[in-house]
């Protein structure tokens, strides 16, 4: 079981998106038993306040439920508790080092290194206002990081609306030729027939329930049947 908490200042906005967003991907990824996520703030200034209402909005959006999640403050006690510490910015790294002294683990991270982009911030909507570009940037590291916790690729199908949508992401994530066609029988013909040099992959479901839900199942199935699925 890996821990991860994510922190920012008020934990309204930032860190329980990414509790949140990070929670939905290992679901429908299939992986959500082997992690623990939770969010924190490192401010009392919003302590027993719930998820900011348009970062709640987005979410409901989505069709992810944050009901329940109320800001609770960063503790010295955390640092043992948990294996990675994510921060939105470096204001939170510093206040984090603040609480725990120390991070000799080296278990303090920011959410966009893991978005090939390191040392960059995720912007506070609280003051930007843009609630869909901080969701943009946190979903990116969300993604980078539970591809670093798998050692594999993350294959997200959310908002696919049909087929081509599934394989327009395959398509991407994998690499393939123009040529291929866009059915079950190529995509095993990609799946056992080109070299991933040793890649695996780890494919996270759409989230509406439907037909093109279950082909993304179908899809899955057949990485696991070509060995291709990290576990």
């Amino acid at each position: 079981m890996t821990k991860i908490l994510f922190v920012c200042h008020g934990n309204i906005c930032r860190s329980p998106m990414a509790e949140f967003c990070l929670r939905d991907l290992c679901e429908r990824a299939g992986v959500g038993g082997g992690f623990e996520i939770a969010s924190a703030a490192t401010s009392t200034e919003e302590l027993g306040n719930g998820v900011y209402p348009p970062v709640r909005r987005l979410l409901d959006a989505r069709g992810i439920d944050c009901r329940g999640k109320t800001v609770r403050l960063l503790r010295a006690a955390d640092y043992d508790d948990y294996d990675l510490l994510i921060g939105m910015d470096a204001y939170n790294l510093r206040s984090m080092g603040r609480v725990f002294g120390a991070d000799p683990a080296g278990k303090l991270r920011l959410l966009l290194d893991y978005a090939g982009r390191p040392g960059q911030s995720v912007a506070d909507p609280w003051y930007t206002r843009d609630f869909e570009a901080a969701w943009d940037d946190i979903a990116a590291g969300c993604e980078g990081l539970l591809g670093a916790l798998t050692g594999a690729a993350v294959l997200d199908f959310a908002g696919c609306a049909d087929r081509g949508g599934l394989y327009a992401v395959l398509r991407r994530g994998m690499g393939w030729a123009d040529w291929y066609g866009e059915n079950l029988d190529a995509l095993w013909d990609v799946l056992t027939g080109l070299p991933h040099d040793g890649r695996r992959f780890v494919l996270a479901l759409p989230r509406e329930a439907g037909p093109v839900r279950d082909y993304a199942e179908r899809i899955r199935r057949l990485f696991g049947e070509a060995g291709l699925l990290a576990t």
